[in-house]
């Protein structure tokens, strides 16, 4: 592409010399500004003359609109200056180029540094998450073992197992914690040879199976056969007692159940006590879910090891007895207007709470009112074994 030039010209005057300055295409090869002084001292006519005879620039129109030198000395000077300005460039440019790439790496290592700096600083962040949850584990840890020892420690020496709950808990949910210690109880004292859940299973397979064996035949009655008919004797007792306590809990707040095993109920041979009075109730989703507070009851009955015994259990009748209101109206049991806990024999209290310190609802009533006596059911569950 052409590009334009500025050209000076001298023009003579009778003072001094005056450089015009003159525009003209050239080729973008060659490109020089010439310009000359006018300062007094090189001033002369003669050396004007002699500078314009060899330095005259020539106009020639072309296609490519060209200039051209026409002296000789003129056109070798001006082709030395274009090389010396090419060279010139092309070492700037070779010059610039290692600059700017070092530039380029220079100003990406704070990047990769700031990069590096930020992986290592998210490196020790989480190496002390982990180490924090570490810690954290170690001491939960260490607490409930603690915990643990303690449950233990108490149910050797007084015969308490204390379970506290983290919040309220429902009247119905009360009722299944009693029902499933009460089946807990009777497997623990050996007067269930399997658990009620297994029992009831086994039964059904059995009655199956003695009704395909009467259509085929009948046969003389068998000592299984008496074994299963006890076997269901006693299921039904205990069925008939879970239901009507459900029927009583529906009516009145029950703050404490007694089970009598054995002997008579003023002097049993052994006696268990479920204790709900610092128990709140409520309702609603506020209330813990049942299944849990089953999951941290048995937790804890298994870490006490207070039904657990390695001598052998001889069968005896179980006798249930239940704190309720007076006017609860209920109909089944039977109240017992001068019962009292019976004092010769150790008395086994699994305890159920709420923490104070978690929930502020008002608490179940107390069972020092006269408002409150006790009910004991009219059938007692006897013991059965294979």
């Amino acid at each position: 592409m052409a590009e334009d030039s500025l050209i000076f010209l001298s023009t003579s005057t009778s003072d001094n010399t005056v450089t015009t300055p003159a525009v003209i295409r050239a080729d973008a090869g060659v490109k020089r500004c010439l310009s000359f002084s006018s300062d007094k001292d090189v001033s002369t006519q003669e050396e004007q003359e002699t500078a314009n005879k060899h330095l005259t620039l020539q106009s020639v129109p072309d296609e490519s609109l060209s200039c051209r030198l026409s002296a000789e000395p003129l056109s070798a000077q001006t082709g030395d200056t274009c090389l010396n300005a090419k060279n010139a460039i092309s070492v700037k440019v070779q010059h610039h180029n290692p600059d700017s790439a070092e530039d380029k790496e220079n100003a990406a290592l704070p990047s990769t540094t700031i990069t590096q700096g930020n992986s290592q600083e998210e490196d020790t962040s989480d190496q002390g998450c982990i180490q924090d949850s570490t810690e954290t584990a170690s001491k939960q840890h260490a607490n409930t073992e603690d915990r643990d020892s303690e449950v233990l420690r108490k149910a050797r020496d007084e015969g308490r197992v204390d379970v506290v709950f983290t919040g309220p808990v429902t009247q119905e949910g009360c009722c299944r914690f009693v029902s499933e210690i009460l089946k807990c109880v009777l497997y623990q004292r050996q007067q269930l040879p399997m658990t009620y859940d297994q029992l009831v299973y086994s039964q059904k397979k059995q009655q199956a199976s003695v009704q395909d064996r009467d259509t085929v035949s009948r046969w003389p009655v068998q000592s299984a056969d008496i074994d299963w008919r006890k076997c269901q004797q006693t299921l039904q007792e205990l069925e008939e007692v879970l239901q009507q306590l459900e029927v009583l809990f529906s009516l009145s707040k029950v703050p404490r159940v007694l089970l009598l095993m054995g002997g008579s109920p003023v002097l049993p041979k052994e006696l268990y006590e479920i204790n709900m009075e610092d128990l709140i109730l409520a309702g609603g989703d506020q209330c813990l879910r049942v299944s849990s507070c089953l999951r941290q009851l048995f937790r804890t009955l298994f870490v006490a090891d207070l039904l657990s015994d390695t001598r052998p259990v001889r069968l005896m009748p179980t006798t249930v007895l239940v704190l309720a209101h007076r006017d609860c109206g209920v109909s089944w049991f039977r109240p017992k207007l001068q019962f009292k806990v019976p004092t010769r024999v150790k008395n086994q209290i699994i305890a159920l709470s709420t923490d104070p310190s978690v929930c502020k609802e008002p608490r179940a009533e107390g069972s020092d009112g006269q408002d409150y006596v006790w009910f004991q059911a009219p059938m007692t569950i006897k013991g059965f074994s294979k």
